[in-house]
């Protein structure tokens, strides 16, 4: 006989109270999803020059793929990272970024000091076939797909799983092109995006030793279908719904852990490919796209997951990066070229320079504080009003305005850019102007003026140099005949705490001194040759990238000139060494002229590009057009 529980009125109240709880709450937390994709608005934060997928924030970057790995910065300014065929980015805790890429065919992991390492290339002793996303578990195992060659009448596609031990396995297969897939924040599961079928398949994580179980169908997109994915904090599944015939869009949909719709929000391009989380907060999400190609942007204030932390692996073995890559640890592309001249700025007394190391030693005219810093070897000059000089002809204890990068939590770093005093001073419309004069002449006080102003109000002491150059009206001057008033051009080194003058100019004067200082540079690069790098050897066919620092010179190459090139560390080496080439082409890279210049050679032997492959690793070559 069965038993009826008498009914009380309490218990109902207090269970129909709970349950409304629960539902509100449930409802609260979907409306707030819904609610929040209704009012994020989408940016195109980066232009790229094909179809995009695979982004991953970093520390403020965004990289993705499109034609290469690349990499946009917090300007919005995009550099080609990798030349690689990248389909796919997730970041390990340790800063390590794992690439799915074709043109190797293998799993690559990108080191914080740039090293780049392939992880896994082989299954059962055959080359992988082809990558296109990838997640890592809880346990640091790392899956990626491969669809090549499969579509809903060919389920071909597999899942392939790499263990922190190096083991690959094959750990599912049949699938109607197996795109993105992802691991939830418990690691209990294993999402795909099976984009033929248009479904959303689940797997129960298995075993390191044991290939995917039985899937079940999640979520069926319907429409095109969908491409990559991604969790936010509270295991919500993010879908990239790569193209919606109904809007001609592409669309987010947010799934929660039971398959029901959050909210969905359109994205303004054709197709929507990948989604990350990023931004201070983690909190913004970065949506790679075709039609327009690129990354847009949203904030969309829900936290993402930021992905299980990963384990490291040791790599098969290493690939050098090529110096045109902004991935490459010291080169001028990833330095801002064209033109870069450094975020930090000020006046400084040089106190020498080492051609051995590259260094230089400074020190900061207002507070005194004397460092170390590494000079680029693409460091943009301006010294007596020309282009090109180099940092090697500065005086000791000359004073210079000088623009620094940062190297790692060295504010200044790198030297990128210096001008002398001529330069800034003239550049600005400042001068000195003498204040009094000594009774020997060769003493005085002057005064910083900008125009018929005072610029600083604190007069300063000089003395000339009893070697002192002295130019009015165009020509050498035999004596100093300094005069109160008089609007004049320095440059003076600090000598024992004392302002030598060792160059006097007035206005009439400045263009005889540049002329003499590009006669100068001219001379030294007849032997020495424009600095660069070797960017890459298509057959007789050599893409050089000459340094910003002799952009000015750069430009007076013509098509048809003959082009000698010398490897150099940064000496040249001997003239039997030299390559020769014949100029084809050739653009400078900066908006008004300055900047570095890519110039296109034909070499005159063919068999020289055999040789030049071994200049391609970050070595200085010089390149003397004849």
């Amino acid at each position: 006989m069965n038993t009826l529980t008498r009914w009380k009125p309490s218990t109902f109240a207090t269970n129909l109270s709970l349950f409304a709880f629960v539902f509100i709450g449930m409802s609260a937390s979907a409306a707030t999803i819904a609610e929040k994709l209704a009012a994020a608005k989408f940016t195109h934060y980066a232009k790229a020059p094909g179809y995009s997928e695979g982004p991953t924030w970093i520390d403020g970057d965004v990289v993705f793929c499109s034609d290469g790995l690349r990499r946009v910065d917090k300007n919005g300014k995009v550099t080609l990272w990798l030349d690689i065929g990248a389909a796919g980015t997730v970041l390990r805790a340790d800063g390590h970024l794992l690439i799915a890429d074709n043109k190797h065919k293998a799993l690559l992991s990108l080191a914080p000091d740039s090293t780049l390492s392939v992880l896994a290339d082989k299954f059962d002793g055959q080359p992988l076939n082809s990558l296109n996303d990838l997640t890592v578990d809880a346990r640091g195992n790392i899956y990626w797909t491969d669809p090549s060659g499969s579509s809903l009448a060919k389920p071909v596609g597999n899942i392939f799983r790499l263990r922190p031990d190096g083991t690959v396995s094959k750990v599912g297969t049949g699938f109607a092109f197996p795109n993105g897939l992802d691991v939830d924040p418990g690691s209990k599961f294993l999402y795909l995006i099976e984009s033929q079928s248009k479904k959303i398949l689940r797997f129960a994580l298995p075993a390191d030793d044991q290939p995917l179980g039985a899937s079940e169908v999640f979520y069926d997109l319907g429409g095109s279908g969908g491409d990559g994915c991604a969790f936010d904090a509270e295991g919500n599944l993010w879908v990239a719904d790569f193209h919606r015939p109904e809007t001609k869009q592409g669309r987010i949909t947010v799934l929660s852990p039971a398959g029901k719709v959050l909210g969905q929000m359109d994205v303004p391009a054709q197709v929507v490919s990948n989604i990350a989380f990023g931004g201070a907060n983690h909190d913004e999400i970065f949506c790679t796209t075709g039609t327009p190609a690129g990354v847009f942007h949203a904030k969309v204030g829900v936290k993402g997951f930021k992905g299980h932390p990963g384990a490291a692996m040791k790599p098969l073995r290493t690939i050098a990066l090529q110096p045109f890559e902004g991935a490459h640890p010291l080169h001028p592309r990833r330095f801002g070229v064209p033109g870069n001249i450094g975020i930090s700025r000020g006046w400084y007394v040089w106190k020498k320079f080492d051609s051995a190391t590259w260094t230089v030693d400074v020190m900061n005219e207002s507070s005194g504080e004397a460092f170390t810093a590494k000079v680029l070897p693409w460091a943009t000059t301006y010294r007596h009003l020309g282009y090109g000089a180099h940092v090697d002809e500065l005086l000791p204890g000359e004073r210079v305005n000088a623009f620094f990068n940062p190297d790692g939590d060295q504010r200044r770093g790198w030297l990128v850019h210096y001008q002398d005093e001529l330069c800034q001073m003239k550049g600005h419309g400042h001068a000195w102007v003498i204040k009094s004069v000594k009774t020997s002449g060769r003493a005085f006080t002057a005064q910083v003026f900008a125009g018929d102003k005072v610029f600083e109000e604190k007069s300063h002491d000089f003395e000339l140099a009893t070697d002192a150059r002295i130019w009015r009206a165009g020509k050498p001057a035999t004596t100093p005949a300094l005069k109160e008033g008089e609007r004049l051009y320095f440059m003076w080194t600090s000598t024992d705490s004392r302002r030598v003058v060792r160059l006097v100019s007035d206005d009439a004067s400045l263009d005889v001194l540049k002329q003499e200082e590009l006669d100068r540079i001219t001379a030294r690069l007849a032997t020495e040759g424009l600095p660069g790098y070797i960017e890459a050897v298509d057959g007789d066919t050599v893409h050089f990238l000459a340094f910003s620092s002799h952009w000015f010179q750069a430009n007076q190459w013509k098509p048809g000139q003959s082009v000698s090139l010398r490897a150099s560390k940064p000496t040249p080496a001997p003239t039997s060494d030299a390559i020769e080439a014949e100029l084809l082409t050739r653009k400078n890279l900066g908006t008004y002229g300055s900047g570095a210049s890519e110039a296109t050679l034909r070499l005159k032997n063919a068999a020289d590009a055999k040789k030049l492959s071994g200049w391609m690793k970050g070595q200085v070559v010089r390149a003397i057009a004849k």
